[in-house]
Protein backbone atom coordinates (compact mmCIF):
# COMPACT_ATOMS: atom_id res chain seq x y z
CA UNK A 1 0.00 0.00 0.00
CA UNK A 2 1.67 3.08 -0.85
CA UNK A 3 0.85 6.85 0.66
CA UNK A 4 -2.10 7.78 -1.02
CA UNK A 5 -3.65 3.76 -1.05
CA UNK A 6 -3.10 4.54 2.85
CA UNK A 7 -4.61 8.37 2.91
CA UNK A 8 -7.54 7.13 1.04
CA UNK A 9 -8.00 4.05 3.20
CA UNK A 10 -8.05 6.47 5.91
CA UNK A 11 -9.98 9.14 4.70
CA UNK A 12 -12.68 6.90 4.05
CA UNK A 13 -12.60 5.94 7.88
CA UNK A 14 -12.71 8.66 8.88
CA UNK A 15 -15.82 9.55 7.21
CA UNK A 16 -17.49 6.22 7.80
CA UNK A 17 -17.38 6.97 11.84
CA UNK A 18 -17.15 10.74 11.65
CA UNK A 19 -19.45 11.93 8.74
CA UNK A 20 -16.62 13.73 7.02
CA UNK A 21 -13.57 14.08 5.01
CA UNK A 22 -10.39 14.72 6.26
CA UNK A 23 -9.11 18.08 5.76
CA UNK A 24 -6.34 19.22 3.27
CA UNK A 25 -3.70 19.98 6.28
CA UNK A 26 -4.50 16.74 7.73
CA UNK A 27 -3.36 14.09 4.58
CA UNK A 28 -0.06 16.31 4.55
CA UNK A 29 0.49 15.17 8.24
CA UNK A 30 -0.49 11.66 7.38
CA UNK A 31 1.87 11.82 3.94
CA UNK A 32 4.46 13.30 6.32
CA UNK A 33 4.17 10.15 8.83
CA UNK A 34 3.91 7.32 6.16
CA UNK A 35 6.75 8.06 4.33
CA UNK A 36 8.63 9.18 7.38
CA UNK A 37 9.36 12.43 6.72
CA UNK A 38 10.20 15.42 9.04
CA UNK A 39 7.35 18.64 8.65
CA UNK A 40 9.89 20.88 7.39
CA UNK A 41 10.71 18.87 4.57
CA UNK A 42 7.20 18.32 3.35
CA UNK A 43 5.79 21.93 3.68
CA UNK A 44 7.94 23.81 1.25
CA UNK A 45 5.54 22.43 -1.68
CA UNK A 46 2.42 23.50 -0.01
CA UNK A 47 0.63 26.87 1.16
CA UNK A 48 0.97 25.41 5.29
CA UNK A 49 3.09 26.73 8.06
CA UNK A 50 4.60 24.08 9.66
CA UNK A 51 4.25 25.18 13.24
CA UNK A 52 0.49 24.64 11.94
CA UNK A 53 0.89 21.30 10.95
CA UNK A 54 3.18 20.16 14.09
CA UNK A 55 1.07 22.03 16.69
CA UNK A 56 -2.45 22.33 15.94
CA UNK A 57 -3.19 19.70 12.95
CA UNK A 58 -0.64 16.66 13.84
CA UNK A 59 -2.18 16.54 17.84
CA UNK A 60 -5.74 16.93 16.93
CA UNK A 61 -5.71 13.93 13.93
CA UNK A 62 -3.85 11.38 16.46
CA UNK A 63 -6.25 11.82 18.91
CA UNK A 64 -8.64 11.08 16.15
CA UNK A 65 -6.95 8.25 14.53
CA UNK A 66 -6.56 6.93 17.79
CA UNK A 67 -10.03 6.26 18.60
CA UNK A 68 -10.74 4.82 14.98
CA UNK A 69 -7.38 2.61 14.09
CA UNK A 70 -6.01 2.13 17.75
CA UNK A 71 -7.60 -0.51 18.71
CA UNK A 72 -6.21 0.00 22.30
CA UNK A 73 -3.17 1.41 20.72
CA UNK A 74 -2.24 5.01 20.92
CA UNK A 75 -1.82 5.87 16.99
CA UNK A 76 1.33 8.48 16.93
CA UNK A 77 3.77 10.06 13.78
CA UNK A 78 5.97 6.89 14.31
CA UNK A 79 3.42 4.43 15.02
CA UNK A 80 1.03 5.26 12.34
CA UNK A 81 2.15 3.02 9.44
CA UNK A 82 2.79 -0.01 11.81
CA UNK A 83 -0.61 0.08 12.79
CA UNK A 84 -2.30 0.02 9.49
CA UNK A 85 0.38 -2.03 8.16
CA UNK A 86 -0.82 -4.42 10.72
CA UNK A 87 -4.62 -4.47 9.87
CA UNK A 88 -3.86 -5.48 6.73
CA UNK A 89 -1.71 -7.97 7.82
CA UNK A 90 -4.84 -9.36 9.94
CA UNK A 91 -6.93 -9.26 6.57
CA UNK A 92 -4.30 -11.80 4.90
CA UNK A 93 -1.86 -9.37 3.94
CA UNK A 94 -4.51 -8.18 0.92
CA UNK A 95 -5.17 -4.41 1.43
CA UNK A 96 -8.97 -4.60 -0.92
CA UNK A 97 -9.50 -6.97 2.48
CA UNK A 98 -9.14 -4.36 4.90
CA UNK A 99 -12.41 -2.68 4.54
CA UNK A 100 -14.12 -5.98 4.82
CA UNK A 101 -11.91 -6.47 7.99
CA UNK A 102 -12.67 -3.10 9.65
CA UNK A 103 -16.70 -3.54 9.64
CA UNK A 104 -17.09 -7.24 8.74
CA UNK A 105 -20.07 -6.21 7.18
CA UNK A 106 -19.91 -8.69 3.53
CA UNK A 107 -21.28 -7.41 0.19
CA UNK A 108 -23.63 -10.89 -0.64
CA UNK A 109 -23.69 -10.58 -4.11
CA UNK A 110 -21.90 -8.34 -7.48
CA UNK A 111 -18.66 -7.06 -7.61
CA UNK A 112 -18.44 -2.77 -6.71
CA UNK A 113 -17.44 -0.91 -9.92
CA UNK A 114 -13.86 0.75 -9.74
CA UNK A 115 -14.20 4.26 -7.37
CA UNK A 116 -10.07 4.28 -7.44
CA UNK A 117 -10.54 7.71 -8.88
CA UNK A 118 -13.02 8.69 -7.28
CA UNK A 119 -13.63 12.27 -6.69
CA UNK A 120 -15.54 14.88 -4.41
CA UNK A 121 -18.95 14.08 -3.81
CA UNK A 122 -18.60 14.85 0.36
CA UNK A 123 -22.62 16.63 0.35
CA UNK A 124 -24.35 13.58 -1.51
CA UNK A 125 -22.40 11.06 0.67
CA UNK A 126 -23.37 12.74 3.63
CA UNK A 127 -27.23 13.13 2.25
CA UNK A 128 -27.46 9.21 1.29
CA UNK A 129 -26.54 7.97 4.71
CA UNK A 130 -29.36 9.77 5.94
CA UNK A 131 -31.53 8.98 3.38
CA UNK A 132 -30.77 5.19 3.50
CA UNK A 133 -31.32 5.44 7.45
CA UNK A 134 -35.14 7.10 7.06
CA UNK A 135 -36.06 5.67 3.78
CA UNK A 136 -36.90 2.32 2.54
CA UNK A 137 -36.27 3.09 -0.78
CA UNK A 138 -34.05 5.77 -2.43
CA UNK A 139 -33.83 6.92 -6.36
CA UNK A 140 -30.35 8.19 -7.56
CA UNK A 141 -30.98 9.69 -11.46
CA UNK A 142 -29.24 11.41 -13.40
CA UNK A 143 -27.52 12.13 -17.40
CA UNK A 144 -24.92 9.09 -18.18
CA UNK A 145 -21.76 9.22 -16.75
CA UNK A 146 -22.43 11.53 -14.78
CA UNK A 147 -21.16 8.99 -11.67
CA UNK A 148 -23.87 7.52 -10.12
CA UNK A 149 -22.93 4.07 -9.65
CA UNK A 150 -19.72 5.20 -8.54
CA UNK A 151 -21.67 6.86 -5.79
CA UNK A 152 -22.99 4.49 -4.88
CA UNK A 153 -20.17 2.19 -4.55
CA UNK A 154 -18.30 5.32 -2.58
CA UNK A 155 -21.31 4.74 -0.42
CA UNK A 156 -21.11 1.08 0.59
CA UNK A 157 -16.83 1.33 1.00
CA UNK A 158 -17.57 3.83 3.41
CA UNK A 159 -20.81 1.77 5.19
CA UNK A 160 -18.89 -0.90 5.49
CA UNK A 161 -15.97 0.64 7.27
CA UNK A 162 -18.70 1.99 9.84
CA UNK A 163 -20.46 0.78 12.53
CA UNK A 164 -23.83 1.21 10.49
CA UNK A 165 -26.33 -1.02 11.35
CA UNK A 166 -26.51 -2.94 7.72
CA UNK A 167 -26.11 -7.04 8.28
CA UNK A 168 -24.99 -6.89 3.94
CA UNK A 169 -25.14 -5.81 1.11
CA UNK A 170 -26.62 -6.90 -2.46
CA UNK A 171 -25.28 -5.66 -5.41
CA UNK A 172 -26.85 -6.15 -8.94
CA UNK A 173 -26.65 -4.60 -12.47
CA UNK A 174 -30.05 -5.27 -14.27
CA UNK A 175 -29.12 -3.35 -17.06
CA UNK A 176 -30.06 -7.05 -18.89
CA UNK A 177 -33.72 -6.31 -18.11
CA UNK A 178 -34.51 -9.05 -15.74
CA UNK A 179 -37.99 -10.17 -15.77
CA UNK A 180 -39.46 -9.67 -11.64
CA UNK A 181 -39.88 -13.92 -10.96
CA UNK A 182 -36.02 -14.09 -12.51
CA UNK A 183 -34.60 -11.11 -10.33
CA UNK A 184 -36.46 -12.30 -6.95
CA UNK A 185 -35.42 -15.29 -7.49
CA UNK A 186 -32.02 -14.38 -7.67
CA UNK A 187 -32.43 -12.44 -4.47
CA UNK A 188 -33.72 -15.65 -2.54
CA UNK A 189 -31.07 -17.59 -3.75
CA UNK A 190 -28.24 -14.51 -2.13
CA UNK A 191 -30.58 -14.61 0.97
CA UNK A 192 -30.70 -17.84 1.79
CA UNK A 193 -27.31 -18.82 0.99
CA UNK A 194 -26.31 -16.05 3.50
CA UNK A 195 -28.00 -17.41 6.16
CA UNK A 196 -26.83 -20.95 5.26
CA UNK A 197 -30.13 -22.19 4.66
CA UNK A 198 -31.86 -24.24 2.09
CA UNK A 199 -34.04 -22.58 -0.24
CA UNK A 200 -37.46 -24.21 -1.76
CA UNK A 201 -37.94 -21.25 -3.98
CA UNK A 202 -41.46 -20.41 -4.66
CA UNK A 203 -43.26 -21.63 -8.23
CA UNK A 204 -45.66 -18.41 -8.33
CA UNK A 205 -44.21 -14.65 -7.89
CA UNK A 206 -46.45 -13.24 -5.22
CA UNK A 207 -45.41 -16.47 -3.68
CA UNK A 208 -41.46 -15.43 -4.36
CA UNK A 209 -42.26 -11.72 -3.07
CA UNK A 210 -43.52 -12.64 0.36
CA UNK A 211 -40.60 -15.00 0.76
CA UNK A 212 -38.42 -12.34 -0.53
CA UNK A 213 -40.46 -10.15 2.41
CA UNK A 214 -39.48 -12.15 5.23
CA UNK A 215 -35.73 -12.30 5.13
CA UNK A 216 -36.28 -8.13 4.26
CA UNK A 217 -37.93 -8.31 7.67
CA UNK A 218 -36.24 -10.46 9.68
CA UNK A 219 -32.61 -9.01 9.03
CA UNK A 220 -31.35 -5.41 7.77
CA UNK A 221 -30.14 -5.25 4.21
CA UNK A 222 -28.94 -2.75 1.50
CA UNK A 223 -30.33 -3.98 -1.57
CA UNK A 224 -29.03 -2.09 -4.53
CA UNK A 225 -30.47 -2.75 -8.41
CA UNK A 226 -28.13 -0.42 -10.61
CA UNK A 227 -29.29 0.71 -14.38
CA UNK A 228 -33.08 0.64 -12.92
CA UNK A 229 -33.54 2.62 -15.99
CA UNK A 230 -33.99 -1.14 -18.15
CA UNK A 231 -36.92 -1.84 -15.97
CA UNK A 232 -39.07 1.52 -17.58
CA UNK A 233 -40.19 0.15 -21.11
CA UNK A 234 -43.30 1.53 -21.55
CA UNK A 235 -44.46 3.74 -24.38
CA UNK A 236 -44.69 6.68 -23.30
CA UNK A 237 -46.62 8.16 -26.10
CA UNK A 238 -49.60 5.56 -25.50
CA UNK A 239 -49.87 4.52 -22.29
CA UNK A 240 -49.18 5.38 -18.67
CA UNK A 241 -47.93 2.64 -17.46
CA UNK A 242 -44.33 2.99 -17.31
CA UNK A 243 -43.07 -0.65 -17.26
CA UNK A 244 -44.88 -1.90 -19.99
CA UNK A 245 -46.52 -5.03 -19.55
CA UNK A 246 -43.94 -7.50 -19.22
CA UNK A 247 -42.57 -5.37 -16.53
CA UNK A 248 -45.55 -4.16 -14.91
CA UNK A 249 -45.27 -6.14 -11.81
CA UNK A 250 -42.39 -4.79 -10.82
CA UNK A 251 -44.42 -1.69 -9.87
CA UNK A 252 -46.41 -3.54 -7.33
CA UNK A 253 -42.83 -4.55 -6.08
CA UNK A 254 -41.89 -1.65 -5.42
CA UNK A 255 -44.41 0.22 -4.17
CA UNK A 256 -44.06 -2.67 -1.64
CA UNK A 257 -41.18 -2.33 -1.01
CA UNK A 258 -42.13 1.85 0.16
CA UNK A 259 -45.54 0.63 2.47
CA UNK A 260 -44.86 -1.87 4.08
CA UNK A 261 -42.82 -2.85 7.25
CA UNK A 262 -39.40 -4.02 6.62
CA UNK A 263 -35.55 -2.94 7.64
CA UNK A 264 -34.45 -3.31 5.01
CA UNK A 265 -33.39 -0.05 2.00
CA UNK A 266 -34.04 -0.88 -1.36
CA UNK A 267 -31.28 1.52 -3.15
CA UNK A 268 -31.72 1.83 -7.01
CA UNK A 269 -29.62 4.29 -9.70
CA UNK A 270 -31.60 5.14 -13.02
CA UNK A 271 -31.42 7.91 -15.78
CA UNK A 272 -34.87 7.96 -15.96
CA UNK A 273 -37.05 8.98 -12.90
CA UNK A 274 -39.96 6.89 -11.28
CA UNK A 275 -43.12 8.23 -11.30
CA UNK A 276 -44.67 6.13 -9.14
CA UNK A 277 -41.74 6.96 -6.63
CA UNK A 278 -42.41 10.59 -6.87
CA UNK A 279 -46.17 9.85 -6.43
CA UNK A 280 -45.40 7.91 -3.35
CA UNK A 281 -42.93 10.86 -2.15
CA UNK A 282 -45.82 13.50 -2.32
CA UNK A 283 -47.93 11.06 -0.49
CA UNK A 284 -45.49 11.20 2.22
CA UNK A 285 -44.37 7.64 2.17
CA UNK A 286 -40.50 6.71 2.51
CA UNK A 287 -39.01 7.18 -0.72
CA UNK A 288 -37.19 9.42 -2.05
CA UNK A 289 -35.72 10.33 -5.74
CA UNK A 290 -32.47 12.32 -5.86
CA UNK A 291 -31.00 14.01 -9.24
CA UNK A 292 -27.40 14.07 -8.93
CA UNK A 293 -25.66 16.77 -10.41
CA UNK A 294 -22.15 17.20 -12.19
CA UNK A 295 -18.90 18.02 -10.66
CA UNK A 296 -17.78 21.60 -9.48
CA UNK A 297 -14.35 21.75 -8.45
CA UNK A 298 -13.49 18.49 -7.54
CA UNK A 299 -13.20 17.87 -11.44
CA UNK A 300 -9.96 19.87 -11.31
CA UNK A 301 -8.61 16.52 -9.89
CA UNK A 302 -9.53 14.84 -13.18
CA UNK A 303 -7.27 17.57 -15.20
CA UNK A 304 -4.18 17.72 -12.87
CA UNK A 305 -3.95 13.61 -13.00
CA UNK A 306 -4.27 13.87 -16.87
CA UNK A 307 -1.35 16.65 -16.63
CA UNK A 308 -3.18 18.97 -18.97
CA UNK A 309 -1.82 22.72 -18.70
CA UNK A 310 -3.34 25.95 -19.36
CA UNK A 311 -4.84 26.04 -15.48
CA UNK A 312 -7.19 29.25 -16.17
CA UNK A 313 -9.11 27.20 -18.86
CA UNK A 314 -10.35 24.27 -16.71
CA UNK A 315 -12.88 25.43 -15.56
CA UNK A 316 -14.05 26.20 -18.74
CA UNK A 317 -14.24 22.56 -19.39
CA UNK A 318 -16.16 21.71 -16.48
CA UNK A 319 -19.01 24.33 -17.68
CA UNK A 320 -19.24 23.07 -20.99
CA UNK A 321 -19.36 19.30 -19.85
CA UNK A 322 -21.35 20.36 -17.35
CA UNK A 323 -19.41 18.76 -14.71
CA UNK A 324 -20.56 14.91 -15.83
CA UNK A 325 -16.57 13.07 -14.73
CA UNK A 326 -17.15 10.28 -17.41
CA UNK A 327 -17.17 13.10 -20.13
CA UNK A 328 -13.92 14.62 -18.21
CA UNK A 329 -12.01 11.85 -18.39
CA UNK A 330 -12.54 11.19 -21.83
CA UNK A 331 -11.92 14.80 -22.88
CA UNK A 332 -8.92 15.05 -20.46
CA UNK A 333 -7.46 11.81 -22.42
CA UNK A 334 -8.05 12.85 -25.83
CA UNK A 335 -6.46 16.50 -25.32
CA UNK A 336 -3.67 14.56 -23.46
CA UNK A 337 -3.30 12.24 -26.23
CA UNK A 338 -3.58 14.43 -29.41
CA UNK A 339 -2.96 18.35 -28.02
CA UNK A 340 0.02 17.41 -26.21
CA UNK A 341 -2.26 18.60 -22.67
CA UNK A 342 -2.96 21.43 -24.43
CA UNK A 343 -6.28 23.00 -23.21
CA UNK A 344 -5.93 26.42 -24.63
CA UNK A 345 -4.84 24.42 -28.37
CA UNK A 346 -7.96 22.15 -28.28
CA UNK A 347 -10.14 24.82 -27.28
CA UNK A 348 -8.88 27.31 -30.41
CA UNK A 349 -10.47 24.19 -32.66
CA UNK A 350 -14.04 25.39 -31.05
CA UNK A 351 -15.81 21.57 -31.05
CA UNK A 352 -17.42 19.79 -28.29
CA UNK A 353 -16.44 16.26 -27.88
CA UNK A 354 -18.57 13.49 -26.84
CA UNK A 355 -18.65 9.98 -24.87
CA UNK A 356 -20.07 6.93 -26.71
CA UNK A 357 -22.13 6.40 -23.63
CA UNK A 358 -23.50 9.92 -23.22
CA UNK A 359 -24.44 9.20 -27.68
CA UNK A 360 -26.01 5.66 -26.62
CA UNK A 361 -27.94 6.75 -23.89
CA UNK A 362 -29.47 10.08 -26.37
CA UNK A 363 -29.93 7.17 -28.80
CA UNK A 364 -32.01 5.12 -27.05
CA UNK A 365 -34.35 7.86 -25.99
CA UNK A 366 -34.49 9.43 -29.23
CA UNK A 367 -35.08 6.32 -31.60
CA UNK A 368 -38.63 5.68 -32.96
CA UNK A 369 -39.49 3.42 -29.67
CA UNK A 370 -37.15 5.35 -27.29
CA UNK A 371 -38.47 6.53 -24.07
CA UNK A 372 -39.33 10.38 -25.10
CA UNK A 373 -42.73 11.15 -26.49
CA UNK A 374 -43.35 13.04 -29.70
CA UNK A 375 -44.08 16.18 -27.99
CA UNK A 376 -41.23 16.19 -25.98
CA UNK A 377 -38.52 15.74 -29.16
CA UNK A 378 -40.53 18.29 -31.15
CA UNK A 379 -40.00 20.76 -27.99
CA UNK A 380 -35.87 19.34 -27.67
CA UNK A 381 -35.67 20.63 -31.83
CA UNK A 382 -37.70 23.16 -31.39
CA UNK A 383 -35.44 24.88 -28.45
CA UNK A 384 -32.44 23.88 -30.19
CA UNK A 385 -33.32 25.49 -32.98
CA UNK A 386 -34.43 28.84 -30.99
CA UNK A 387 -30.93 28.86 -29.04
CA UNK A 388 -28.97 28.70 -32.70
CA UNK A 389 -31.04 31.51 -33.92
CA UNK A 390 -30.44 33.95 -30.14
CA UNK A 391 -27.15 35.54 -29.47
CA UNK A 392 -27.92 34.17 -25.86
CA UNK A 393 -27.34 30.60 -24.11
CA UNK A 394 -30.99 30.46 -22.87
CA UNK A 395 -34.58 31.68 -23.84
CA UNK A 396 -37.29 32.59 -21.66
CA UNK A 397 -40.25 29.75 -21.26
CA UNK A 398 -42.60 32.16 -21.89
CA UNK A 399 -41.35 33.11 -25.40
CA UNK A 400 -40.72 29.26 -26.21
CA UNK A 401 -44.35 28.70 -25.48
CA UNK A 402 -45.85 31.35 -27.62
CA UNK A 403 -43.17 29.96 -30.70
CA UNK A 404 -44.06 26.55 -30.26
CA UNK A 405 -47.28 26.84 -29.92
CA UNK A 406 -47.51 28.92 -32.92
CA UNK A 407 -45.64 26.13 -35.22
CA UNK A 408 -47.97 23.32 -33.82
CA UNK A 409 -50.69 22.11 -36.71
CA UNK A 410 -52.59 20.23 -34.06
CA UNK A 411 -53.87 21.86 -30.53
CA UNK A 412 -51.09 21.42 -27.72
CA UNK A 413 -52.09 22.84 -24.57
CA UNK A 414 -49.75 24.58 -22.84
CA UNK A 415 -50.61 22.15 -19.64
CA UNK A 416 -49.22 19.32 -21.98
CA UNK A 417 -46.04 21.47 -23.35
CA UNK A 418 -45.26 22.12 -19.41
CA UNK A 419 -45.08 18.73 -17.99
CA UNK A 420 -42.97 17.72 -21.20
CA UNK A 421 -40.76 20.46 -20.37
CA UNK A 422 -40.70 19.10 -16.66
CA UNK A 423 -40.45 15.44 -18.05
CA UNK A 424 -36.99 16.81 -20.20
CA UNK A 425 -35.69 18.24 -17.23
CA UNK A 426 -36.13 15.12 -14.80
CA UNK A 427 -34.15 13.53 -17.59
CA UNK A 428 -31.54 15.81 -17.79
CA UNK A 429 -31.85 16.76 -21.20
CA UNK A 430 -33.39 20.30 -20.50
CA UNK A 431 -31.74 22.76 -18.36
CA UNK A 432 -33.62 25.49 -16.78
CA UNK A 433 -33.13 28.63 -14.06
CA UNK A 434 -34.45 31.79 -13.02
CA UNK A 435 -33.16 35.41 -13.78
CA UNK A 436 -33.51 38.04 -11.22
CA UNK A 437 -36.83 39.17 -12.53
CA UNK A 438 -38.12 35.64 -11.52
CA UNK A 439 -38.38 34.47 -15.19
CA UNK A 440 -37.50 30.89 -16.05
CA UNK A 441 -34.81 30.49 -18.59
CA UNK A 442 -34.77 26.91 -20.62
CA UNK A 443 -30.91 25.85 -22.14
CA UNK A 444 -29.36 23.07 -23.13
CA UNK A 445 -26.08 21.66 -22.59
CA UNK A 446 -23.41 22.26 -25.55
CA UNK A 447 -23.21 17.89 -25.91
CA UNK A 448 -27.20 17.65 -25.92
CA UNK A 449 -26.94 21.08 -28.91
CA UNK A 450 -24.38 18.80 -31.04
CA UNK A 451 -26.15 15.74 -30.76
CA UNK A 452 -29.55 17.31 -31.74
CA UNK A 453 -27.85 19.04 -34.44
CA UNK A 454 -25.74 15.84 -35.94
CA UNK A 455 -26.85 12.63 -34.52
CA UNK A 456 -30.54 13.10 -34.10
CA UNK A 457 -30.67 14.77 -37.64
CA UNK A 458 -29.05 11.57 -39.00
CA UNK A 459 -31.78 9.33 -37.51
CA UNK A 460 -33.89 11.27 -38.93
CA UNK A 461 -32.83 10.93 -42.62
CA UNK A 462 -31.88 7.30 -42.09
CA UNK A 463 -35.81 6.91 -40.83
CA UNK A 464 -36.81 8.92 -44.06
CA UNK A 465 -34.00 7.04 -46.19
CA UNK A 466 -35.57 3.68 -45.06
CA UNK A 467 -39.18 4.83 -45.76
CA UNK A 468 -38.18 5.92 -49.42
CA UNK A 469 -37.17 2.43 -49.76
CA UNK A 470 -39.60 0.56 -48.94
CA UNK A 471 -42.07 2.50 -51.02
Amino acid sequence: MNAKEAIQAIDDLVFAKQGRWLEEPEKIVLRSAWLDLDYKDIVESTPYDINLLQRRVAPKLWVLLTGILGNGEKVTKKRLRGIVEKQIALADKEPAKWNEAAAGLPILAGSLPDISNFYGRTPELAMLKELIAQERCVAIIGAAGIGKSALVAKLVQVLRMGSYEFNGFIWKSISYSPLLTDLVADLLRILASSENEELDLPESIQARISKLFEYLRSRRYLVILDSAESLLQGDRNSSSNAYGKEYAEYGTLFNRMIEEQHQSCLLITSREPFIDFNRLQKKGQPVRTVKLEGLGKEALEIFSFYGLTNEDKWGDLIQTYRGNPLSLKMLADKIHKFFGGSVEKFLNFKTVLMTDIFQDSLDELFEEKGRLTILEKQIMFHLTEELNKESGNSIGLSVLLKKFKGRQQNEVTTSEVLEAIEALYARSLIEQETNDSKEVLLSLEPQVIKYLCTYALKLVQNTVYDFKSAA
